[in-house]
C-alpha cells in the first residue's frame, strides 16, 4: 500500500471525475466576466452613449449567463462527479445574471 503520508495522498477510491459540463460552465462565466469588463470600458470610454452595438453584445453576454447557469445545473445532477467546476460555474454565471439583470432594470428607470 501506501508508504508516506505523500503516497495516501495520491490514492483516489472512486471514481469520481469533472465533469465536461462544469468546466463548460465555468469556461462560459469568465468568457461572460471577461466580456462584461471589456463593455464596461468601452461604455465609459464613450461617456455612455456607446451604441446599440455594445447594447446587443450585453444582451449575447446575458444570454451566454443564463446558458452557463443552465449547464452548471445539468452538470451537478451527474453521477459521481468532483463539484469544483459545477459550484464555481453556477456561482460566476449567477452572479453576472444578477449583475446584468439589475444593469438592464436600472436602465429602463
Amino acid at each position: 500500500m501506501a508508504k508516506n503520508k505523500k503516497d495516501k495522498d495520491m490514492i483516489h477510491f472512486s471514481g469520481r471525475r469533472h465533469t465536461r459540463g462544469g468546466i463548460g460552465s465555468t469556461i462560459m462565466g469568465l468568457i461572460v466576466l471577461v466580456s462584461f469588463i471589456i463593455i464596461s470600458i468601452v461604455s465609459a470610454s464613450y461617456k455612455g452613449d456607446a451604441g446599440m452595438v455594445v447594447g446587443v453584445i450585453g444582451l449575447l453576454i446575458f444570454v451566454l449567463a443564463i446558458l452557463g447557469f443552465v449547464t452548471s445545473v445539468k452538470a451537478f445532477k451527474e453521477q459521481d462527479i468532483f463539484y469544483r467546476f459545477p459550484i464555481i460555474g453556477a456561482v460566476l454565471n449567477g452572479l453576472m445574471i444578477i449583475i446584468l439583470f439589475i444593469l438592464y432594470i436600472l436602465a429602463l428607470l
